[in-house]
């Protein structure tokens, strides 16, 4: 079954039941939406029917809810302040004329937070380009290459764009290796408490929902994952629940096991050169000992 490129929010689907069924789903197909996207088994004919029927219509009905007037779409406005959609709308409008025929678009904590730092352009070009500010702007230029990576899957979720933000297959190369090294950076980044580790995080999260099989966080529920992480007391332990649960969750067990047996006994040869270090290293390899023990 083709992958979709669009999420549903489930909580709001579920509540506003009574006006979809039986106006446009049948209980039936109302019962594999929620099964879809809830991440639920599904048999073959269940699949062959959600892709023959409700796939198109569901396609439909997302088009007509992003597409907006003078080219404009927008994404998850449920979760976008009324007041700041309206700015967003006329801010749109005024970089799309500075930056002719180039992709815009808004995202950020100034879409859903009363209080913000600053309000995020994104330009999509050719080539690469220097960030920089512009009174309460901040330019960040992508290029093109981008669409097809995590971070555009996310971050479309919540934004206000000039053209319509289609998801191209994923590209960038995510995997059980990425993943590991990506734990790794930010282990070392948290335990110095280099500024860094905010994007790391980021990236981190972004990979653990999409090795987990799990929808990708929009940039307001990623805000809110970096911030409960950061305010803990003893994050790394955090991130290694969310490292262990991500690979149980979405990797094959025999490749995960042997790739865990592999990074420990790396780690031993480091402790025997670097004994200072010892107790830093035993603290990272925990997360790969309990991938073990449980999917051993």
């Amino acid at each position: 079954m083709r992958k979709l490129d669009y999420e549903i929010n489930i909580e709001h689907f579920q509540k506003i039941k009574a006006d979809l069924v039986p106006i446009l789903f049948t209980e039936h197909q109302f019962k594999l939406i929620k099964k879809k996207f809830t991440h639920k088994s599904m048999t073959q004919s269940e699949k062959n029917e959600f892709s023959r029927t409700i796939s198109k219509k569901m396609k439909a009905i997302n088009k007509i809810q992003e597409k907006e007037t003078n080219n404009v779409f927008i994404y998850g406005k449920e979760k976008i302040i009324e007041k700041r959609l309206k700015i967003a709308k006329s801010d749109l409008k005024k970089f799309s004329r500075k930056f002719k025929n180039k992709h815009i678009f808004i995202s950020g904590s100034f879409l859903y937070k009363e209080k913000y730092k600053d309000i995020d352009i994104f330009v999509i070009t050719k080539y690469e380009k220097e960030d920089y500010k512009e009174g309460e702007f901040h330019i960040n230029y992508l290029t093109e290459d981008v669409y097809s990576s995590l971070f555009f899957a996310s971050i479309r979720k919540l934004s206000v764009s000039n053209k319509i933000m289609e998801i191209k297959k994923i590209e960038e190369k995510i995997n059980i290796d990425t993943f590991i090294s990506i734990y790794q950076e930010l282990f070392n980044d948290l335990d110095k408490k280099h500024p860094a580790s905010k994007f790391t995080l980021r990236e981190f999260l972004i990979q653990a929902a999409f090795i987990s099989k799990s929808p990708l966080p929009d940039s307001q529920e990623l805000k809110q994952q970096l911030d409960s992480i950061k305010k803990n007391q003893n994050p790394k332990e955090i991130v290694k629940k969310i490292f262990v649960n991500s690979i149980l969750l979405g990797t094959n067990p025999k490749k995960s096991v042997k790739e865990m047996k592999e990074m420990i006994d790396s780690y031993q040869n480091v402790i025997k050169e670097y004994k200072q270090h010892k107790n830093y290293y035993q603290d990272l390899i925990q997360a790969f000992e309990e991938v073990i023990a449980v999917a051993g």
